[in-house]
C-alpha cells in the first residue's frame, strides 16, 4: 500500500499547497433509448426504400395509354403510402436520437458532478496535507522540507530519506488517498471527453435525419401533384370517373350539413374572449388556398401549406381555449360527418360577447392527439398535419364556424404574423 504513495509524488506534494477547480454545465435528464429499437427502425426504413425503387421502376415501364394511366395513378398512390411510412419511421428515428442525446446530456451532467465531488475530496486532502507540512516546518524540519520541495526526483529522494521521521501513518494514508483520488479524477475527465465526442456524433446524425425527413416530405407533395395530373387525364378520358367525382362531392356536402347540425345541437357553455386566435400550424405560415370561390365551387375554409417548411407531420395546435366536441381518428378517409376530411377534430370555443358560438375545425390530419370531451388550451398540440381524406396534397384545412356556419378565418380570426 505504501509503495503507491510515491508513484506521482511530484504532483502529490505540490497538491498539498495548490487547489484546482472546474465549471459544471447544466443539462436536462430524460428517458433512455434502446439501441436495438433504432437498429430495427433503420432496417424497416431500408425495406421501404427498396420497395420505393421497385415502384419507381414500374412507373418507368408504364405506357401512355388509358390503362397505363390508371396503373400510374395506382403506383403513385403506392409511392405516396410508402413515402408516408418512411416519414413515420424517420420521425421515430429522430425521436430516438433526440432521446439518446438527452440521455448522454444526463450522463455528462452526472460525470461533471462526480468530477466536482472528486475535486472537493482532493481539496480536502490537500488542506490536511498542507496543515501537516506547516506543522513539520514549525517543529524544526525546515531544511528537510526545503530539500523535499526543491528536489527534482521526489520518488528517489523519499525512498532513500528519513521520510518516516516526518510523516506519520495518517500522513501516509492521506498521501495514498490523494494518489487514488487523482487517478479517479483523471479517469473521469477522460470519460467526460469521450461522452462529449459521442454526443457530437449523435447531433450530426440528428441533422442528417432531419434533412432526409424534410426531403421526403417535399417528395410527398410532388407525388400528390403527379397523382392529380393522372386524375385529370382520367377525368378527360373516362366519363364514369366524373360520375364518381360527383358522387364524392355529394357525400362531402352531406358531411358539411352534418357538421353544421352537430355544432348547432351541441350546447356551448364556455366563453370566447380571444382578440385573435393562435395560428394553427406554428411552423408553416403560408396559405395555399383562401376562403372563397375555387374550381367552380365555394371553398369555405382556409388551407395552410406550400411554405419553405413541408407541412406533412407538422404540429397542429388549438387556435383558442375550448372543448373537443368531435373527433375522427379511426378511418383514413373518414365517414359520415367526417367524409372527405379524413382525420379531423372540431373544437367548441364558447360564446362570444355577441352571444354567438365559435368553433374551429382541423381536417386532413395524419395523426390525432385530441380526444372527445377533452379541454384544450390555446397553442396546445392536438394533431399532426397530413393528407388524409379527399385532398390534392398535404395541407391543413382550417375552418372557423360562427353559430355553426363557416366564415372567413383570415384575417379576422387568424393571421400568419400573429402568435
Amino acid at each position: 500500500m505504501k509503495r503507491r504513495i510515491f508513484r506521482p509524488l511530484t504532483a502529490l506534494l505540490l497538491a498539498a499547497v495548490m487547489a484546482v477547480g472546474m465549471g459544471v454545465s447544466p443539462y436536462a435528464p430524460v428517458a433512455s433509448v434502446s439501441a436495438a429499437t433504432r437498429s430495427e427502425l433503420e432496417s424497416q426504413l431500408n425495406s421501404l426504400k427498396q420497395k420505393e425503387k421497385e415502384i419507381k421502376q414500374d412507373l418507368a415501364n408504364a405506357n401512355n395509354d388509358l390503362s397505363a394511366s390508371k396503373r400510374r395513378k395506382e403506383l403513385l398512390e403506392d409511392q405516396i403510402d410508402n413515402a408516408r411510412q418512411q416519414i413515420s419511421l424517420l420521425d421515430k428515428q429522430l425521436a430516438a436520437v433526440q432521446q439518446s442525446i438527452a440521455k448522454k446530456d444526463k450522463e455528462i451532467k452526472q460525470t461533471e458532478e462526480e468530477i466536482k465531488q472528486t475535486e472537493d475530496t482532493i481539496a480536502d486532502i490537500r488542506l490536511r496535507l498542507g496543515n501537516r507540512l506547516r506543522v513539520i516546518e514549525k517543529t524544526g524540519n525546515t531544511s528537510f522540507l526545503q530539500r523535499l520541495l526543491n528536489t527534482d526526483s521526489y520518488t528517489d529522494y523519499l525512498l532513500k530519506s528519513k521520510v518516516a521521521e516526518c510523516f506519520s501513518e495518517q500522513d501516509s494514508a492521506a498521501m495514498d488517498d490523494l494518489s487514488e483520488t487523482l487517478d479517479k479524477l483523471e479517469q473521469k475527465k477522460k470519460k467526460l471527453q469521450q461522452q462529449k465526442k459521442d454526443i457530437e456524433s449523435e447531433k450530426k446524425e440528428l441533422v442528417r435525419l432531419q434533412k432526409e425527413s424534410n426531403g421526403k416530405r417535399k417528395e410527398l407533395e410532388t407525388l400528390h401533384s403527379a397523382v392529380q395530373s393522372e386524375i385529370r387525364k382520367l377525368q378527360s378520358d373516362v366519363s364514369g370517373y366524373n360520375d364518381d367525382l360527383k358522387d364524392t362531392q355529394k357525400k362531402i356536402e352531406a358531411a358539411d350539413r352534418a357538421i353544421e347540425a352537430l355544432i348547432k345541437n351541441t350546447a356551448s357553455t364556455g366563453r370566447y374572449d380571444a382578440k385573435m386566435m393562435h395560428w394553427p400550424v406554428p411552423t408553416v405560415r403560408a396559405i395555399s388556398s383562401h376562403y372563397g370561390p375555387r374550381w367552380g365551387t365555394m371553398h369555405r375554409g382556409m388551407d395552410i401549406a406550400n411554405g419553405p417548411v413541408p407541412i406533412y407531420g407538422q404540429n397542429i395546435v388549438a387556435a383558442a381555449d375550448g372543448v373537443v366536441i368531435a373527433v375522427n381518428s379511426s378511418s383514413w378517409y373518414g365517414s359520415g360527418w367526417s367524409y372527405g376530411y379524413g382525420y379531423c377534430v372540431i373544437i367548441d370555443h364558447g360564446v362570444d360577447s355577441r352571444g354567438r358560438t365559435i368553433h374551429t375545425m382541423y381536417a386532413h390530419c395524419s395523426a390525432m392527439y385530441a380526444r372527445m370531451g377533452q379541454k384544450v388550451k390555446a397553442g396546445q398540440v392536438i394533431a399532426k398535419a397530413g393528407n388524409s381524406g379527399q385532398v390534392t396534397g398535404p395541407h391543413l384545412h382550417f375552418e372557423v364556424r360562427v353559430n355553426g356556419e363557416r366564415v372567413n378565418p383570415y384575417p379576422n380570426y387568424v393571421h400568419p404574423n400573429v402568435n
